[in-house]
């Protein structure tokens, strides 16, 4: 037998769903207008960003960096967060050595090979690109991985290396522009403690809500429109300007882009997502046969509802029952 020898190679772009929609409420090629397809990219983004009520596609769970400014006690969240998942405190032992600065980079000399695991930056002006970089001689240098940082002076970026191998030299490079920073924190052994989730009651049930420590331990999740708002508890101190707060936040699923670009959604959602969109054009286009419209639904409702029960890890679950209450 010949097979393609290929897997998950197709592309279903944008264009293809919602031609294959329009396909399942009956409406010949030749009929599609221009207004046909601004319907369909409008039901297409009120379909994915409906998802997000529905619980966390796995797909749109990703790990943030955010990090602590003394007497701040409030984080906000980047554009298109849903929810957070979980929300850990962290620092972190700084790896000290030998420092070289030139107006570009930033190198520190370990005498014995010494592992980083994070690097954070303290600007003193407008962020530029970097290059995170290892040598064992300091004159041949690998590159770990390259940052676009968005930051103004006065802030911190933070980055978790994608490998840490122990080495004797670490680079900070700008690979565009001037390295101007006020701090360059190298750091492994990262230490994290959960944060405790508060609701609005506590938090405003808080007689002193500007109280600082070292260690935020809880936080309320203010959801505002657009960007979320950590609200912390104790506000970071001083010494909390080199801990980070970590977080796994559940975020939108990307914008509907070009027709010829993909949509953020894995192969097992394509049934899915070309039957929810036939359903939602369905009911906008006055083409369509009203006979049509329960059978759409119905394909609709099946399809997600497949798709959902698939949205899994896989992982063992343990359920620890706390009887502390009895046993005293």
């Amino acid at each position: 037998m010949a097979f393609s020898n290929t897997v998950s190679q197709t592309v279903f772009n944008t264009r293809r769903v919602i031609d294959n929609a329009i396909r399942r409420c009956k409406i010949p090629a030749q009929s599609i207008t221009a207004e046909h397809i601004d319907i369909a990219n409008d039901q297409l983004y009120l379909f994915l960003s409906d998802l997000a009520n529905q619980g966390a596609p796995l797909w749109c769970i990703e790990k943030q960096i955010y990090p602590l400014y003394s007497g701040v006690g409030y984080i906000t969240t980047t554009d298109g967060t849903v929810d957070i998942l979980n929300s850990n405190l962290r620092w972190l032992q700084e790896a000290t050595g030998t420092n070289t600065d030139t107006s570009t980079t930033r190198t520190v000399y370990w005498a014995s090979a010494t592992f980083v695991t994070t690097v954070g930056v303290l600007w003193t002006a407008a962020s530029v690109p970097i290059a995170l970089e290892r040598s064992d001689d300091g004159t041949v240098w690998t590159t770990i991985q390259t940052e676009t940082p968005s930051a103004s002076a006065g802030e911190w970026t933070w980055y978790d290396l994608s490998s840490s191998v122990a080495t004797q030299y670490f680079r900070v490079r700008a690979t565009s522009g001037t390295l101007s920073f006020d701090q360059v924190y190298l750091g492994n052994t990262p230490t994290e403690i959960p944060l405790a989730r508060m609701n609005r009651d506590d938090y405003t049930n808080l007689p002193n809500k500007s109280f600082q420590s070292t260690r935020p331990l809880q936080y309320w999740f203010d959801r505002q429109v657009n960007n979320p708002v950590m609200r912390l508890w104790p506000v970071p101190n001083d010494a909390a300007t080199v801990y980070q707060i970590v977080l796994w936040r559940q975020r939108y699923i990307m914008d509907v882009g070009t027709m010829t670009q993909e949509i953020e959604v894995p192969q097992r959602w394509y049934e899915a997502l070309v039957a929810g969109l036939a359903a939602k054009m369905a009911l906008e286009l006055v083409e369509v046969d009203a006979g049509l419209i329960p059978v759409l639904d119905t394909k609709a409702a099946q399809a997600l509802a497949i798709a959902q029960m698939e949205e899994r890890d896989n992982s063992p679950m343990m359920i620890a029952p706390n009887i502390s209450m009895y046993t005293r």
